[in-house]
Formats: structure tokens, C-alpha cells, sequence
């Protein structure tokens, strides 16, 4: 997402704050809740910060402070007051009353109706959501921030809206400006209805429907130009060109044969830089583990192959599985009162789920990339520069380079269906190498391990007979016709 970095770092912040802000706090009768449905009356006036751990929490009265914690649905009925921020978490959020401050969600969906009232001019709505809901006669006075699959706005927004997701439609008012990412226009919603939500998914793309009105820019980004009604936007509308391939086979006209090879050749040079720096790093830190794996590429493509997508497969369960435990032993630390013990294993659950994404991703997107790139290049330099030998750091440099230049190349083609699947294969194999190397790494380790746990263990000696000894002894079979100086294969060929 290209959003402004404070309002990534906001959309971090959200999610932070909601694990541990929401569970690790001392709850007392007097400033929370616990339980299956808590309701804050209508004559209850709470003059602190309210703190909440509920399946159902309905607020009918006033909270002077903030409203933090997690439900399977809060909801602001009409005429209710909270003077301070919303930090909630849970299947939904309704918002009915009135609110004095930001407010930020994560969970499934947040509603905001026409009978919610904000007492300031620049509340901002802030949510990492599968559907954001602005109804018809809400007036949201700041920005509109979602990170999500869906956002519909009905109502007006008075500020800015930026979205990250599939499907953004606009049939209100935006005073301000429109910057969005959206998904392809072309595809149907892939995420099933939740009815017990009343929830529904919209086809990917940015509406803009007849009748709306966007007073600045419109700035997104898809896979494919959206159409946008006549009139509904007084700024400029920029649209850029993501993820997809343009096909070149296509086109009609020359001038959009020149755009598409110009931008072809800025992919396939940043492509070309990125591997070339991330790669001559990893020759320099852990050479074996681009070299060795490289070798499982020529040798073992297939199961390389295989091993990529299992490795990719699995990496998305595994970190689901630990997310969950590391969730659950926090829930019980908390249930239990150990509250700075709650805070330090959800900071570690966080870091560690971060890492093992972080990982996979550089894992499929980058490494992988790195050692095919390095296999191609070393069957340009064995077979057509005819250069043969391990060489240094140097030639492994300039191995990965013209590999990087031929691999970008070939995947940045512009046409689809061949750039993909080309790109597809060799990442998992790419990645099912490197796989492969770790595997080995692991049980020559593990093997080692209890050898050197030993002591006192009788050493066996060998005795090499000395070279006049067995160079008069006969070869064995099949190394009598060698080539005249030949001396044995490159070790890793």
C-alpha cells in the first residue's frame, strides 16, 4: 500500500494497541466490564476509561474517557456518549450515538449510521476491517482510513479517504481527496456472505456511482481502469497500472506498444537491482546457502519444485497455528491477572508471527528469485563464455548479474500467461532449493550433534597409502578413457 507512512504507522498502532491495550489491563467493577453481555445503562455516567471483555456490550449512557476491548458486537445505541477514543476489536461495531474523538476498529465489519454524532471536526475513522460501512446521512467529519477487503460510503466524508483493499464504492459526498488500491474489476468476490453479520461482499474495483461528488483528486491503483461516472469528480483522476502484465499481443495502436515496452524495461531494470543487491549480500554473508542451493535448481528441478510449493503451502497454516497458541497463552495469562507477563508474551507473539511472515515472504518473493537468478547465470558462463572453475566473490557477482539481467527479462515479458507462470515455477524452485539446503543443513547438524556430545570415544585412524603406492594399482572400471588432463568436475557441477 503506498498510504502516508503516519498513517501506516497509525494502522500499526491500531493493531497493537488492540492485542495487548484491550487484554492486558487491570479490569475493576468500577471502570469495566467482563462477561457475556454487558450494558452500560442509560442512567450510568463512567468517568474514566472504560475497559471491556464481553461477547455483547451495548452502551446506553455515557462514558467520559476512552472505550477500549473486545466483543463479538459493540454497539452505540442511540443516544449514548463516549468523550473519548474507540479502541475496539470483535466481529462488529455500531455506531449510533455520539462519539468525541478517533475512532479505530479491528475485526470484521464497522457500521457508522445517520443518527451518529461527532462533538469534534476532525475525527478520523481508523480500521483494519473486512467491511467499513459510512450509511446515508452519516457525516464522518475527518479521514477515513481502511485496510480491508471493502469500504462503502453512503454518507459524507469530510476529509480523506484512503483504502487498501478490493472493493471501494463511493456514492456520497468526499470533500476531500480519493487515494485507493483496489483489486481487479474482472474478478467476482471471492470471500463468502456472513449472514449472521447481515454481511455481504461487493466485486472487486473502485464505483463511483452516479450522484456522488468527490470535490479534490481521485488517485488509485488497480489492475484494471475503472469507469467512473460523468461529473462525480471535480479534482483530477490518476490511475496506475498494478499487478498485472500488460500483453502486448493486444494492442492497437503504436503508442501503446512504446508504453508498454518503456514499461517493461523499468520492471525488468528494478527487478535487475534488486536482485543483484540482495544477491551479492547473501554471496557475501552465506555464500553456500545461494551456491549449494543453486546446485538443487540444475540438478533437482522437479523437486525443488515440489519442495517450493509445499514450503509455501505450509507457511501460511504454521503461522495461523502459532498465532492462535500465542493468543491463547496470552488469554490465559490474562484470565489469570499476570498483566506486565500478558504484555511481554503479546509483544513476543507479535514479533514472532512479524518474522515468520516477513520471512516467508522473503523467502518466495526475494531468495528465491536470487538462486534461480544465479543458476542462469552459471550456465551462461560454464556453457556459452565457456568459462569453467568455482572462481571468487567476483565471478559469483557477475554469475548472479547476467543471470538477474535474463531472468528479469524473461518474466517481465509482456505477455501474461508466460511472464507468470515462468516467474511461478522458478520461485518455487527457487525457494524449494533453498528449502532443500536448510533440510541438509539441519541433519548434518543434527547428525554431528551426538558425535561431539561424546567423550572418551575411541578415535579410528586411517592410514592413506602414499600416492607411489596406488598409482601402480589398476584403475578401477570406466576411468580408463579419460580426457588427457582431465582432473575431476567442478564441485558444484
Amino acid at each position: 500500500m503506498r498510504m502516508k507512512a503516519g498513517r501506516k504507522r497509525k494502522i500499526a498502532l491500531l493493531l497493537v494497541l488492540l492485542a495487548l491495550l484491550g487484554l492486558a489491563g487491570q479490569v475493576e467493577a468500577s471502570d469495566g466490564m467482563r462477561g457475556d453481555r454487558c450494558v452500560v445503562g442509560q442512567d450510568d455516567y463512567i468517568v474514566e476509561d472504560f475497559y471491556f471483555l464481553c461477547r455483547l456490550l451495548d452502551v446506553y449512557g455515557t462514558i467520559d474517557g476512552d472505550l477500549i476491548g473486545l466483543a463479538a458486537e459493540v454497539t452505540l445505541h442511540r443516544g449514548s456518549k463516549v468523550t473519548g477514543d474507540l479502541w475496539v476489536g470483535g466481529g462488529r461495531l455500531l455506531v449510533e450515538g455520539t462519539v468525541g474523538d478517533d475512532m479505530h476498529f479491528a475485526g470484521l465489519t464497522v457500521i457508522v449510521t445517520g443518527t451518529a454524532r461527532f462533538t469534534d471536526s476532525r475525527i478520523d475513522l481508523v480500521a483494519a476491517a473486512l467491511n467499513v460501512e459510512l450509511r446515508a446521512d452519516a457525516v464522518l467529519p475527518g479521514d477515513l482510513l481502511v485496510y480491508g477487503y471493502q469500504a462503502r460510503v453512503a454518507g459524507t466524508v469530510g476529509g480523506d479517504i484512503d483504502f487498501g483493499g478490493e472493493a471501494l464504492i463511493i456514492e456520497g459526498v468526499v470533500v476531500g481527496r480519493v487515494d485507493a488500491e483496489v483489486g481487479d474489476a474482472r474478478r467476482s468476490a471471492d470471500v463468502p456472505d456472513l449472514p449472521f453479520y447481515d454481511l455481504s461482499f461487493e466485486n472487486p474495483g473502485l464505483t463511483i456511482l452516479p450522484g456522488a461528488l468527490i470535490e479534490r483528486d481521485v488517485s488509485y491503483r488497480s489492475v484494471t481502469q475503472a469507469e467512473i461516472a460523468q461529473g462525480t469528480v471535480q479534482g483530477r483522476v490518476r490511475f496506475e497500472r498494478i499487478g498485472g502484465q500488460p500483453d502486448i499481443t493486444k494492442v492497437a495502436q503504436p503508442d501503446d506498444a512504446a508504453q508498454i515496452l518503456r514499461e517493461y524495461a523499468v520492471a525488468s531494470l528494478r527487478d535487475v537491482l534488486s536482485l543483484l543487491i540482495l544477491g551479492a549480500v547473501a554471496l557475501r554473508l552465506v555464500p553456500n546457502a545461494v551456491r549449494l542451493s543453486a546446485v538443487q535448481v540444475r540438478r533437482r528441478t522437479i523437486p525443488a519444485v515440489g519442495w517450493g510449493l509445499a514450503t509455501f503451502m505450509l507457511s501460511i497454516p504454521l503461522v495461523i497455528v502459532v498465532l492462535v497458541l500465542g493468543l491463547i497463552v496470552v488469554l490465559l495469562l490474562y484470565l489469570i491477572k499476570l498483566n506486565s507477563l500478558t504484555i511481554m508474551v503479546g509483544v513476543g507473539v507479535l514479533v514472532v508471527t512479524g518474522g515468520m511472515v516477513g520471512g516467508f515472504s522473503f523467502l518466495l518473493f526475494f531468495m528465491g528469485r536470487v538462486v534461480v537468478s544465479y543458476t542462469i547465470g552459471q550456465l551462461v558462463y560454464r556453457y556459452i563464455l565457456r568459462i569453467a572453475g568455482q572462481g571468487d566473490f567476483r565471478r559469483w557477482v557477475g554469475m548472479l548479474a547476467v543471470g538477474a539481467v535474463l531472468y528479469a527479462l524473461l518474466i517481465n515479458m509482456p505477455v501474461p500467461a508466460l511472464g507468470l507462470i515462468l516467474e511461478l515455477i522458478t520461485a518455487l524452485a527457487g525457494v524449494g532449493a533453498v528449502a532443500m539446503y536448510g533440510r541438509a543443513l539441519f541433519q548434518e547438524v543434527w547428525q554431528r550433534g551426538p558425535r561431539l556430545a561424546g567423550t572418551g570415544a575411541a578415535v579410528a585412524t586411517v592410514t592413506i597409502p602414499a600416492r607411489a603406492e596406488w598409482a601402480e594399482e589398476p584403475l578401477p572400471p570406466g576411468l580408463d578413457n579419460l580426457p588427457e588432463g582431465f582432473t575431476g568436475f567442478d564441485e558444484d557441477w
